[in-house]
């Protein structure tokens, strides 16, 4: 017993030995992962000029013992290879929630944010996500000068929205308003107004002249610098003073019936087009209840960039832009429908088709293997045979007089065979002849264009643009 103590001794020191080493885990290795990354939503900096910011969640993961903890969180947003922001972020602890701000936003456009945790230890993961900023101007953009376009029907009033049977302007009238219609409103980019009336515009009685007529503006509606805001649906204009259209208009009535100068106007922005360096748009307003006011403005080149002629002869097509043609309650009103730009691409057999007027008198048309075609016509809304009466076989004649225009013959008709004075097809008859009101007739370079005024029935209105070949 006594020689085999000192064995005994050593085996138990080799077990403390051993017990002191692992503590109990050596069968379990070490473990030591990257940090986690969650991206947020983005909670702001969607729209151009708006703060960006972007939480980002970060977790250090599973270690078994605090090997490491949070280091640093590095980011960079870029937008088509360049870098437009980045930064580096100081990480604690095995949990840590971050901001990124980056104050003022970014402009419109298709950006990318990269970022990437490290921990104590050296380990690191990266994340991304792309996002797009937003304009903060609507689509449609109305900065740059604009006047009233010097057409019939460019001033309108009726009981109800794009009714003009109170008042619609004609050709005499905007002849008569030539001070008017050379007023200008130039919307700035910062926000500014400048309305530009000259030495001379269109004066009412109410502004304390002896008649309607051409005079010096009169104060507050003299002119000068104000301010506006616009979304894709509405204008604001603000100062006392400001206005478009007629100065009298405005949101509680008009001033000519007792209604207080305002200190702002606002207008519904309708029918919005732009066609190459031209755009066009109808500002409306109910001013006080049931007196609805319509201003047709132009900017770029005005009258289509044309001067007027009294000639039609020649090929014609539909002008294949949005807004080529439409109808609505009123002359010129396009409320209840107008083609857009997808419709131009989507109808391009209708678009191709050409309507000839020549000199003798004699019309024709050439709808070529396909037109566009609607149900009454047999089928459903889409390109196919031109179907009789209306397939360009029969003989036609037209008259012109400058303002009318009236093609004669079963089957003759322009843009819309379904359009007539009586009404739509298939509701009326086919009819033997159709006018059409000539409101607007231009040339320049040799490339004339018209539009075409029709009333298909009691209150049905469509325009129709056409353009030379």
């Amino acid at each position: 017993m006594k020689n085999n103590f000192p064995k005994i001794i050593a085996v138990l020191s080799l077990l403390a030995l051993s017990w002191a080493c692992d503590n109990g885990y050596s069968e379990v290795p070490v473990v030591d992962t990257p940090p986690k990354i969650t991206l947020g939503a983005i909670t702001s900096g969607l729209t151009e000029g708006q703060d960006f910011k972007i939480n980002v969640s970060l977790d250090d993961g599973v270690d078994n013992g605090a090997i490491s903890s949070l280091s640093t969180l590095d980011y960079v947003i870029t937008s088509s290879g360049s870098t437009i922001a980045s930064g580096t972020e100081a990480l604690t602890g095995d949990k840590q929630t971050v901001t990124i701000t980056i104050a003022g936003g970014f402009e419109a456009g298709d950006y990318n944010l990269d970022v990437k945790a490290t921990d104590t230890n050296g380990n690191s993961e990266s994340d991304n996500v792309s996002f797009t900023v937003a304009s903060l101007k609507p689509a449609f953009d109305i900065t740059g000068t604009w006047l009233v376009e010097p057409v019939a029907g460019s001033l309108a009033v009726g009981p109800s929205p794009g009714n003009g049977e109170w008042f619609a302007i004609d050709g005499g009238g905007v002849a008569a308003r030539s001070c008017f219609y050379d007023d200008t409103y130039t919307f700035g980019e910062d926000g500014s107004l400048v309305i530009g009336l000259g030495d001379a515009t269109w004066l009412e009685t109410w502004q304390g002249v002896d008649s309607d007529r051409c005079g010096t503006p009169v104060a507050p509606y003299s002119g000068g610098t104000y301010e506006y805001t616009y979304t894709s649906t509405s204008l604001t204009v603000i100062g006392e003073g400001a206005y478009v259209g007629l100065p009298k208009v405005n949101n509680a009535g008009e001033v000519s019936q007792g209604a207080a100068i305002p200190d702002q106007i606002t207008y519904t922005i309708v029918d919005p087009v732009v066609d190459g360096n031209t755009r066009r748009m109808t500002l409306r307003i109910e001013a006080g209840s049931g007196v609805w006011w319509d201003f047709k403005l132009i900017s770029g080149e005005i009258g289509s960039g044309g001067n007027e002629t009294t000639s039609i002869e020649g090929n014609w097509k539909m002008e294949p832009i949005a807004g080529a043609f439409g109808v609505g309650p009123s002359e010129g009103s396009t409320e209840w429908f107008a083609n857009s730009a997808d419709d131009v691409n989507a109808r391009a057999c209708f678009f191709d088709d050409v309507y000839t007027f020549a000199e003798d008198g004699t019309y024709s048309y050439n709808l070529g293997d396909q037109t566009w075609l609607e149900e009454w016509q047999g089928g459903s809304p889409s390109c196919g045979t031109p179907v009789a009466p209306h397939d360009g076989s029969g003989n036609y004649t037209y008259t012109f007089d400058g303002s009318s225009l009236t093609l004669s013959g079963i089957g003759a008709h322009i843009a819309l065979p379904k359009v007539g004075n009586a009404g739509e097809l298939p509701n009326v008859d086919v009819p033997e002849s159709i006018t059409y009101k000539v409101v607007s007739l231009t040339e320049q370079d040799g490339v004339k264009k018209m539009t075409l005024h029709i009333e298909a029935g009691s209150g049905v209105w469509w325009t129709f643009k056409l353009i030379s070949e």
